[in-house]
């Protein structure tokens, strides 16, 4: 499956745009404000129905326009599959896949699936636990409809049990939610964990070679209770469910004093470690980058062993922020079948040969 259109008609700052990519790599050049990343949030979001930036839906629509039109082309099987998304000023959404309405953003998605680069994942090591559980999630949600359902209807119980929470609800009242909290959060807590070994086993390899062999270890900091970090063991969600359950019991009074849900997989953290050390403390900048680009060469692996298809890379301006050795593995990446869109201001951070045979945007001559 690759990507042979973009069409985008009063997107953030686009007024009118049209791609016609290159089955391998597509470079859209310019200076800041040319609207690169509008263009490559556009694709991840026709492609998964969210973007990396996490965007509030009526920001999407160009200012002083009343709607917004994001089209796809998807070649690969027989017919070509063409995506089209309208948003509106309100932020209502109307999908279409070959000019069908679509009800269900998993019948209007899942076609390609999308493995995004930016400067702000190179910051994953020592950034927020929930920056980390999100990357880990994102995956997730397009592996499988079942993760994406879980996460939703387990963050919803959350918001609404924290709600109760706030308001000084008592036990009894919170006391179905918490059962809601411990039978979806187990599960969800189950399906990350084994996730997490899978980008865990590609991840490990990927960053010995990239550090020069350097030892990595991924682990899972839990806050259900199951007090087990090492990602490779197996743990069935009726056991998490049993320590959740104790949890919750035993830290009901901290809850209720402190007003917010203390246990459950919305406190999980992913915790890496070099040669032993915890890399949030002791890593370097360069560790850190090469952990990060190590999770994403993971990803693109764990794509294929899952759903047997090569996903499409997106990379906004991580190239600058890259030495070398780094950029020159990414490029290895973008060597293997892989469709490879990447913004950048400088095509010089780029092989020569590897230009010659891309298609090179120039978005600041629009």
């Amino acid at each position: 499956m690759h990507i042979t259109r973009i069409a985008l008609r009063d997107y953030r700052n686009l007024e009118s745009f049209e791609l016609s990519p290159e089955r391998a790599l597509t470079v859209l050049v310019g200076p800041n404000g040319a609207g690169k990343t509008n263009t490559i949030e556009a694709i991840q979001i026709l492609c998964t129905g969210s973007s990396f930036r996490n965007p509030v839906w009526e920001d999407l629509v160009r200012w002083g326009s009343d709607i917004t039109n994001a089209n796809m082309v998807v070649e690969g099987e027989s017919p070509p599959l063409a995506v089209n998304l309208r948003i509106g000023r309100s932020g209502s959404r109307i999908w279409k896949v070959n000019d069908v309405t679509k009800r269900r953003l998993s019948d209007a998605t899942r076609f390609v699936p999308v493995v995004a680069f930016t400067p702000d994942d190179l910051s994953m090591v020592k950034g927020s636990a929930e920056q980390r559980r999100a990357s880990i999630d994102a995956l997730g949600e397009q592996l499988s409809v079942v993760y994406g359902s879980l996460r939703r209807d387990y963050a919803r119980v959350v918001r609404q049990r924290n709600r109760l929470l706030r308001d000084g609800t008592t036990p009894e009242v919170l006391r179905p939610w918490s059962a809601q909290l411990v039978a979806l959060g187990a599960r969800l807590h189950t399906h990350r964990r084994r996730l997490l070994r899978r980008v865990a086993d590609s991840m490990r390899p990927a960053y010995a070679r990239l550090s020069g062999g350097e030892e990595l270890e991924v682990r899972m900091e839990d806050r259900c209770g199951v007090g087990v970090s090492v990602v490779d063991t197996d743990i069935d969600h009726e056991t998490v469910a049993g320590c959740m359950d104790e949890q919750i019991r035993t830290r009901s009074t901290q809850e209720i004093d402190r007003r917010v849900s203390l246990v459950g997989p919305h406190r999980d953290d992913v915790v890496f470690t070099i040669e032993g050390r915890d890399a949030r403390s002791f890593a370097s900048q360069g560790q850190q980058r090469t952990l990060a680009l190590a999770w994403k060469l993971a990803e693109v692996e764990v794509v294929r062993s899952v759903l047997s298809k090569t996903p499409v890379l997106l990379l906004d301006d991580v190239m600058s922020e890259l030495d070398q050795d780094r950029r020159a593995a990414l490029t290895a990446v973008m060597q293997q079948d892989i469709q490879t869109f990447v913004t950048t201001t400088n095509t010089g951070y780029f092989d020569p040969a590897l230009l010659r045979s891309a298609a090179v945007v120039d978005m600041g001559e629009r």
